[in-house]
Order: C-alpha cells, then sequence, then structure tokens
C-alpha cells in the first residue's frame, strides 16, 4: 500500500516527501545520504523530520535490497521514534530521477488464529486453542508480494470490482 513519496530537490541534492496513514503524518520529510559512510553496512539514506525549533530529527534509514525475482533492487527501512509503540516498515521503490514511492504492508501472523463461535467466523478467540470456524468472516490475504509490489489476488488495478 502506497503511504507516500520522495522527489529530487536538485536544488539542495536531496530528496523532500511526506508519509501519511490514518494515524501517523509526516507531512514533511528530508531523505538524503549519510555523511559517515565508513562503516561496514551503512545505510543508503537517512530520514529525517525537520522539529518546530528548526532542528532535524532522524526517524528513519532505508539500505539497498536485492528483488528476489528480479534482477532489481529497492530501499528498505523503517520509521521509528521513542515516541511510537513499535517502528514503521518501509520500502521505497523507483530512483533517484524519478523520485521514491513509500510502500508499506503488513508482516502476516506466523500462529493460526483460533475462533470460538458459531460457524460465521466472528466469534472470539477460543482460550484453550481449537480450530478456527470457517463459513464466513475475512480468509483473504495481502496484495503485497513479498518485495511490496502489487501481486494482485488476481485481479488487475484496473479491474472493475462488484459491490
Amino acid at each position: 500500500m502506497k503511504i507516500g513519496f520522495f522527489k529530487l530537490d536538485e536544488e539542495r541534492d536531496l530528496f523532500i516527501g511526506k508519509i501519511v496513514t490514518r494515524t501517523m503524518r509526516f507531512p514533511y520529510l528530508i531523505l538524503r545520504r549519510p555523511e559517515d559512510r565508513g562503516s561496514a553496512n551503512p545505510p543508503e539514506f537517512e530520514i529525517f523530520e525537520p522539529t518546530e525549533d528548526g532542528d532535524e530529527a532522524q526517524v528513519g534509514v532505508v539500505w539497498k535490497r536485492p528483488m528476489k525475482d528480479r534482477d532489481e533492487q529497492f530501499l528498505s527501512g523503517m520509521i521509528d521514534d521513542p515516541s511510537f509503540r513499535e517502528p514503521l516498515p518501509i520500502a521505497l521503490f523507483g530512483d533517484e530521477l524519478q523520485g521514491f514511492d513509500v510502500q508499506w504492508r503488513r508482516e502476516r501472523e506466523r500462529k493460526p488464529q483460533t475462533f470460538a463461535g458459531g460457524g460465521n467466523g466472528y466469534g472470539q478467540r477460543r482460550a484453550g486453542g481449537g480450530q478456527r470456524q470457517t463459513g464466513g468472516g475475512f480468509a483473504g490475504g495481502s496484495t503485497a508480494g513479498s518485495n511490496g509490489e502489487y501481486v494482485g489476488a488476481g485481479r488487475n488495478l484496473d479491474d472493475e470490482v462488484p459491490f
């Protein structure tokens, strides 16, 4: 799911962008190469947010990662802050000339979910375990592939969706 973007600001030689979700709002972010790239595995870019008093707070980093099924790369990292309950994992797709789209996808829970209830799939978790009831509820998965790309669930983005 696209949650933001970064575009090149040629005058300042850095990227300006934003990330917005229902509960997080970063209306102005700066993406730039780290000044010290002497470490063994330096990030490709660091992400900063300007503060009210004119400073910049680092809120993220991204590294280059290879795509599994293609001979291409993307940027992977996270947005984080001590005030967050947990970091926001992000992936950036694009290039330095055209800019980057910021994508997010939820990691799937590895443990099977179990429910109690009347067979409609809307019951509560069963305290002692048990199997999930069938016959209703959401059984779909993510439409994002392992590298964050749209994989669809059998549909094209331009297909009409019946409601």
